[in-house]
């Protein structure tokens, strides 16, 4: 009898919470009133994206639309910033959270840096250890996720985001802040973003990183920079360099639909589609797992553990496979010089797109593995 496979494996919206139908009304109506813009270069010369979704952009994110440099998806925007923040250093360092995103350490490692890992806390960055690394080096930049972190969910403190601001201007680095997970809050609050924060601190210098793909659509490849002044304007000549010009119908539809306000309602169906799921999966990770390290964030899509076993990863993942379970190796989001805590393995488990029956199955399936695994 062949076990079906429950996925923990990719961070990819639901079917269910991309307004298709919806995105190619506006598709169909930008092709009906504009086919000759849409389908020609974009203009050549510094140009930082389509001018009706910068304005959107600046709206939405209450900022200067000058402000708004777009991109083909968020992980552009990290590879032009690596290019042009590291192609004039020696031998750069740059600090991220560990774990972090795998592919932005990827990145960073491509454009020559050496990555180096800060521990995360259940409140963000563990800034002690930060402050004694800048008293030795100060990085070119800190890569940080503070809202719903991929891959641990953790979001940073209102009093973490204020004092690593602090130290941006102290200490002369810039801050990278990637949010494309920050508008799927499901409870409480939301702190500061931290390029807000630098607008009030002298010296301070954060770019911040969006992405339309968790609130609308990834098959539109919408991205973005905010930056200060200048930054959007050499971000396009580095970009006009590889890849000469963007979509313009993919940003003319983005455009549309946040215009309309197809963005901001579909944010509030896809809170309300998580919600349940986040609850759910939160509960069968403590029902079935037990006392484990358990972040359990207020929104996003990822919950994830610290699962104690006595073996090496490598054979608890192979048990794992064993049991019908996709899992993305944990310590592939750390970077090479840390590692989770010894005598566990990191797991990241995405619970946006599964319900709470097959969720709760792939948690009991994990138990199994530990134990086979031990």
């Amino acid at each position: 009898m062949t076990v079906q496979t429950v996925h923990f494996s990719r961070g990819i919206p639901p079917l269910e919470a991309i307004p298709s139908a919806a995105i190619a009304e506006h598709t169909s109506a930008v092709l009906a009133a504009e086919p000759d813009r849409v389908f020609q270069y974009a203009p050549i010369g510094r140009h930082t994206g389509d001018q009706e979704l910068r304005e959107q952009l600046g709206k939405f994110h209450s900022v200067d639309p000058d402000r708004v440099f777009v991109t083909n998806g968020s992980l552009q925007a990290l590879d032009l910033l690596a290019a042009h923040m590291l192609r004039d250093s020696v031998a750069p360092e740059v600090l991220v959270e560990a774990p972090t995103y795998d592919r932005a350490v990827q990145i960073f490692e491509r454009h020559g840096a050496r990555v180096s890992g800060v521990p995360l806390r259940h409140d963000g960055l563990d800034l002690d250890v930060l402050r004694e690394r800048l008293r030795t080096k100060v990085p070119a930049f800190v890569y940080v996720i503070p809202d719903f972190q991929n891959p641990s969910g953790v979001t940073t403190s209102e009093d973490k985001r204020r004092e690593l601001v602090r130290l941006s201007a102290e200490y002369g680095f810039t801050i990278l802040e990637d949010i494309p997970y920050r508008e799927l809050r499901f409870t409480g609050t939301a702190p500061t973003l931290l390029g807000e924060l630098a607008e009030s601190t002298d010296g301070a210098r954060v770019l911040t990183i969006g992405s339309l793909s968790k609130v609308l659509s990834p098959g539109l490849r919408v991205g973005y920079v905010i930056g200060p002044p200048g930054t959007p304007q050499a971000l396009a000549a580095l970009a006009e360099s590889i890849y000469l010009s963007p979509a313009p119908l993919l940003q003319v539809v983005a455009a549309r639909a946040l215009a309309n306000g197809l963005v901001r309602d579909n944010l509030e169906h896809v809170r309300r589609l998580l919600r349940p799921r986040h609850d759910a999966a939160v509960e069968a990770v403590r029902q079935t797992l037990g006392d484990v390290q358990l972040c359990v964030p207020d929104g996003g899509y990822y919950i994830s553990v610290h699962l104690p076993i006595r073996t090496d990863e490598e054979s608890f993942l192979t048990a794992a496979r064993g049991d019908g379970l996709a899992l993305t190796r944990g310590s592939a989001f750390y970077p090479a010089d840390s590692a989770p805590p010894s005598g566990t393995a990191f797991l990241r488990l995405p619970f946006q797109a599964l319900d709470p029956e097959e969720f709760a199955e792939g948690v009991r399936r994990l138990a199994a593995a530990a134990r086979r695994a031990a």
